[in-house]
């Protein structure tokens, strides 16, 4: 029986860089973008609702783009 061995895992470090720069142009966009319609709300739910959005953008998008990004910038 053929063995799958696991994907590396990223160091900490590089975790961490691709959190700061997946997150902090996200937050902005979505903070921007949101600000209009959850300035009139509560401030837990406006961070409710801000959180909504950002969790699956940057899970789905930002984080796996600058993986991407990082890696082709590794290659030789």
């Amino acid at each position: 029986m053929k063995q799958h061995n696991p994907p590396p895992q990223d160091s900490a470090a590089r975790r961490i860089l691709v959190g700061y720069l997946g997150l902090y142009p996200t937050l902005l966009l979505v903070l921007t973008l949101l600000g209009p319609v959850t300035h009139h709300l509560s401030f837990p739910l406006m961070v409710l609702v801000e959180v909504a959005v950002l969790v699956p953008v940057t899970q789905l998008v930002s984080f796996p783009l600058i993986r991407w990004l990082l890696s082709r910038l590794e290659r030789p």
